[in-house]
C-alpha cells in the first residue's frame, strides 16, 4: 500500500499539497481499522519510531516518525531540536515533498535492515 500511495498521494490523501503528516494520518486510520476488525494484533511496540530517531540522529521518538522525518529533511538539527520551533515554521510545498522523499529512502532502508536481521 505504501508504494501505491508514493506514486499518487494526492489520491490517497485528499489534499492539493501532499504532506508527510496526511500520509501518517492515513496510515494510521489504517491500522487502525485493521487492528479495530482484527485483522492484525494490536501492537504498542513501534520499531520504526525509534529506528528513525537513531538514523536521523534524534535523543528519543516521541515525536513521531513524521515530525522527526520532516523537521530533520527541512534543516533542523535533530540534537538541539525546539519542536515549538518546528510547528510554528511555515513548510513550503517543496519541503513537504522533500520530507516524504526521505520517507520512502527511510523506509526502504529499513525494510532492507529489519529484513536481513
Amino acid at each position: 500500500m505504501l508504494k501505491q500511495i508514493e506514486q499518487r498521494p494526492l489520491m490517497w490523501t485528499g489534499e492539493a499539497t501532499p504532506t508527510l503528516k496526511s500520509i501518517r494520518t492515513f496510515v494510521a486510520g489504517y491500522y487502525w481499522a485493521l487492528t479495530e476488525n482484527k485483522i492484525v494484533a494490536e501492537s504498542t511496540n513501534e520499531p520504526f519510531f525509534d529506528w528513525v530517531a537513531n538514523k536521523l540522529g534524534y535523543f528519543e521518538s516521541t515525536a513521531g516518525w513524521a515530525n522527526m522525518i520532516l523537521a530533520y529533511s527541512i534543516g533542523f538539527d535533530p540534537g538541539n531540536i525546539n519542536w515549538e520551533e518546528v510547528f510554528e515554521y511555515n513548510i513550503s510545498a517543496e519541503q513537504h515533498l522533500k520530507s516524504i522523499k526521505l520517507f520512502y529512502e527511510l523506509i526502504e532502508q529499513f525494510k532492507n535492515e529489519t529484513e536481513n536481521n
